[in-house]
Formats: structure tokens, sequence, C-alpha cells
């Protein structure tokens, strides 16, 4: 499952601004040595600036300490030094308040003017993060290389003045090697824009492989090191698709997208989308196939992850789209397609907090699964609810595809993409039932697609599954120190034998955990000195939920409605 949470960090800046910039930055990154087997390294990075204007005491620079639950190398960086035409300039920092992402803000002890040089040394180590499941941006070695997201080592200046930017890399102690990042391979020019871009820009450094061989542009994928299945298969699929989605989206012209694949411990199969490309990750068993529909969902953000409307908008277009676009442009069968329906649904209907209205979905997002995945799971629904009401309001002469491909192209128009837009086109389709149905969903209201609300090849039934229940305080799991607190008396991890005060540490995505009825938790446990595994299936009573079965004697190209 994949998270949008670059976005926030870009600044915006108007056309006008960045036609008058003159001011340069440059990053120059330079990774040590690395053995293709290295679980620690190091990449020296130093950040050339012109223009720079700053007084005494002002902040000048930041980084994230804290990132959608990903810790970064602001605490932890070697060897800080900044220098301008007068010498060395003095820097102390101060902390936002610590919450679930917060920043360090570097200050200089004298004034700062024109061309300013910092350097310094981000550490790496492969140690499974501390505090748990988050989006795979951190810093990591693999195959003899590294790579990772510029939120967690890249000081970024502070403010919005757009900066004509340029990525230099110098592989000197990486012979042999090559380099690449969301804006093409090596040395490259981002030109005029906001500094912040390269928080979401993916780097990569090392014996890369590459598909295809001999990529020009369009699609390509890169890796470091041996994954447990070959990513060639999977990574042609995914170009096929690519490919269908320009035309589906109404694309003008072939987006330039990369997808990076590496090794993640916590979070495997999960992923990000960044700027012009998507990280992927697998871990140590598992193979191409199950990447697929996290490549589908990732790829349509590529066009839909619009600003304005809400994680709702996002997040559940692109898991309603998620398996639908692949079955339109045949690249999977219609039984892939009701699979992915029926796991969607299954998790949805059985969440008990699956009517926890949208407003407190942003300040408990990290502190409880059942309530991360509800952007995802009810946005999904929501969608197929509404595709039913537009098709039948229309004589099936519309869906929503049309709704959404609107705000695409609003947003590719430089129109604005907010909710009260997306509640605009609504009402030319539905008039106060779209309305209402929106607000049903905001509220917690639980979203049922008619029988045949995914088409006429499928009609809704029931069926039962046990509740994803940890048995304890959900947010025993969150921050560097993980210990059981609220132990349900009677629940599977009591009768495993887990303890309140236990300190724990994991390495299983929670997300897709929740949503596969049959898969164990292993947390690691420490207690009176001691660390040992405790294993138990995370689930609670039986419950009644919705799903959806092939209907008898329809023919498979009927069932991508809508291609």
């Amino acid at each position: 499952m994949r998270m949008c949470f670059a976005a926030a960090l870009l600044a915006t800046v108007s056309l006008a601004s960045v036609a008058q910039a003159q001011e340069r930055f440059e990053v120059v990154l330079a990774p040590g040595p690395l053995a293709a087997d290295a679980e620690q390294g190091h990449l020296d990075v130093t950040l050339k600036l012109s223009g720079v204007d700053a007084a005494a005491g002002q902040p000048l620079l930041a980084l994230p300490v804290v990132i959608a639950n990903t810790a970064t190398v602001a605490t932890t960086l070697q060897n800080l030094r900044a220098t301008d035409a007068a010498g060395e300039v003095p820097l102390s920092f101060k902390d936002d308040p610590v919450a679930i992402a917060y920043a360090r803000h570097w200050i200089p002890g004298r004034a700062v003017k024109g061309d300013l040089t910092v350097s310094y040394r981000a550490p790496i180590d492969n140690t499974p993060p501390k505090r748990g499941a988050g989006p795979p941006y951190q810093l990591r070695t693999e195959g003899g290389g590294l790579s990772g997201v510029g939120n967690t080592f890249i000081l970024i200046p502070e403010g919005a003045k757009p900066y004509d930017i340029s990525l230099r890399w110098d592989l000197s102690k990486l012979p042999g090697s090559a380099a690449t990042s969301s804006y093409g391979d090596g040395d490259v020019s981002l030109g005029v824009g906001p500094a912040g871009r390269l928080m979401s820009t993916v780097f990569m450094a090392g014996p890369m492989h590459r598909y295809p061989q001999d990529a020009k542009g369009g699609f390509s994928a890169v890796w470091l090191g041996t994954p447990p299945f070959d990513p060639a298969p999977v990574m042609d699929w995914t170009q096929q698709l690519h490919s269908w989605m320009i035309g589906f989206f109404r694309d003008p012209s072939e987006p330039p997208y990369r997808v990076f694949l590496r090794y993640n411990p916590i979070n495997a199969g999960g992923g990000a989308a960044l700027t012009n490309s998507f990280l992927t990750t697998y871990g140590k068993t598992g193979s191409g196939e199950a990447l697929k529909g996290t490549l589908a969902h990732e790829m349509i953000h590529t066009w839909t992850a619009v600003d304005g409307p809400g994680q709702w908008f996002g997040e559940g277009n692109a898991v309603f789209y998620q398996a639908l676009l692949p079955l339109r442009a045949g690249l999977i069968t219609p039984d892939d397609y009701l699979a992915d329906i029926n796991e969607t649904a299954r998790r949805y209907y059985s969440n008990p907090l699956n009517n926890t209205p949208n407003d407190q979905i942003a300040p408990r997002f990290w502190e409880d699964t059942r309530v991360r995945v509800l952007p995802y799971d009810r946005g999904a629904m929501y969608f197929a609810v509404l595709d039913g009401q537009i098709r039948k309001a229309s004589g099936g002469k519309r869906s929503v595809d049309d709704l959404v491909i609107e705000m695409v192209e609003r947003e590719r128009r430089g129109q604005t993409t907010g909710e009260a837009d997306w509640l605009a086109l609504l009402d030319k389709e539905l008039g106060a039932a779209g309305a209402k149905t929106h607000a049903a969903m905001l509220a917690g209201g639980l979203m049922v697609p008619e029988a045949d609300g995914f088409g006429p090849c499928f009609t809704r039934t029931t069926g039962k599954v046990r509740r994803f229940e940890l048995g304890f305080e959900p947010k025993s799991l969150v921050g560097d120190v993980k210990t059981i607190r609220d132990l349900q008396a009677g629940s599977e991890a009591d009768k495993a034998g887990l303890k309140a005060g236990d300190v724990v540490t994991y390495g299983q995505a929670l997300d897709a955990l929740q949503g596969d009825p049959e898969k164990q938790l292993t947390l690691q446990v420490t207690r009176a000195g001691k660390t040992f595994p405790i294993s138990y299936l995370p689930r609670a009573e039986e419950v009644e939920i919705y799903q959806w079965k092939r209907v008898p004697g329809v023919p498979d190209t009927a069932c991508g409605r809508g291609a």
C-alpha cells in the first residue's frame, strides 16, 4: 500500500518568480566505498548555493527529523560544515515540537551573504528502522550500491525561493558503478523551481541492473543486488500498462516513469510514488506477480494525485482502478480482478473502525492501521458507489471515469482541483444525490456498491471473516521503543503469552496483515532481559461481510466495463 506524503513538502512558486530566478543550487553526492554485502556505509553530500542573504539567527537550512514515521539523518549526520566568502559559518539547530512528522532547522551564528557551501556525511545503516512501518525513504546499501529519497538526507534551504537546481555525482569511490535519480541518469539539471523538489526525488548509485537495457525515455526500471525473482517479466508487464494508461488518462505526451526496486525489511511489497517515479520493494521471498497490484496502484498516482480533494480521492481512486485498468488493458483476468475487489471489501467491511469520520484519519493515521487503511478501502468503495450511480443516471453513457479524467485534465490546464471542484462535477451528474453520498463518505458512512456495482460479471454476496485485532493498544507499536499496553484478557495475543510491559519489535506491514485473515503476526519480545519470538493470529470475533462472486454465463469480455 502506498502513501502520498512527499507532495506536502514541495513549495509552491509562481511562474513570474520562476522566470526571475537567478540563484543556483548544486547538489553533489559522493557515495563511500561499499562491498556487495555491506550493511553500513556513508554518503558525502555537498550543497552549493548562490545568492544567499540570511541574517544571523534566521533559519537557513532544514531537514525532517521524522517524516511519515520514517527517521532521517537529521540527528545522525556528521562533519557538518558551512562556509561563505567570509569563511566558516557557525551553525546551531532548533527542532520543531516532536510529532509524527517534524523538522530540524539549522541557524547561522552570523549573517551569510553570496555563495554558500555546505558539506556533511550522511551515515547509512541497514538495521531495521526502530519506528516500524513507513514508506521506504531511508538510505540503504544494497548489492554494492545505495539508494534513498531526498527527504531523508538532503538539507533544503528555508523558504520558497526558486533555484536553478543541478545534481552531480562523484563515483570515484564506487568504481564500475552508475548513478541515477528520478530526473534521469548521471549528472542532470532540474531547471528552475522550488528546492523542495529534491525531497520527493529517488537517488540510486552502484552496479545497477536495468529494464529495458537501452531505455531512452518513457518507462524504465532499475535495481541493485539480486531480488528473489527475475524483475524483467513484471517490469515488461508494467511498461505495457504504463503505455495503456497514457491513453486512458488522455495524456498528450509519454511522461517519463522510472521504477526503483529495492529490498525492504519491514514493509516488503510496499512503496511510495515520487517525482516521475515509483519506489517499490521486495522481501527475502516473494514473486514479481505479487508486485503487480502495487505497481498499478502507484502508477495511477502519476495522473490522479491531484492537489486539493484529499487522500480519499488520490488513494481511493488508485485502489478502485488498480485492478480495473489492468483488466481493461487485457493484462489480468476477471478472476484476478475479483480477487482484488474482495480483498479490499474484506478488509473494509470487517474493520471495526470503518465508521471513523474523515477528519479524524490524519491525526490518527500512524497510530492504528485500522484507521490508516480507510482512505484506501472506503475511498475505493465510494468510487464504486458513484460509478454505479452515474451509470444509472446517464443510462450507461457516463461513468466515474469521466469525472476522474476531468479532474486530471483540470490540473493539466492549471485549473483548481479542490474538493469544491469535485463536488461541482458530482452536482452536474447526480444533483443533490451526489453531495449526499459524498457527505456520507466523509462522515464515516458505510459505502456499499449495488449488487452489480463492479459490472455485469459480478454480483454481491456475503461471507464471514474474523475481525483484525492486535489484542492490545495499537499505539503500543508507535515510536522508537514499543511497549505493550492495555493487553486484552482472552485475546489471541494474551493466549500466545504476550504480557503488558513487554518491549517488542516487529518486521511485518500491519496494513497488509490486516487484509490477510490467515497471516500470523510475529513479535520479537524482550522481557526480563531475554528476547524471544511470539507468534499468533491477530483476529477476534467472526463477522459477516460483503463480497462479490462471478455471475455464471457472463463472458470474460463483458467484465471490464468502460473499456
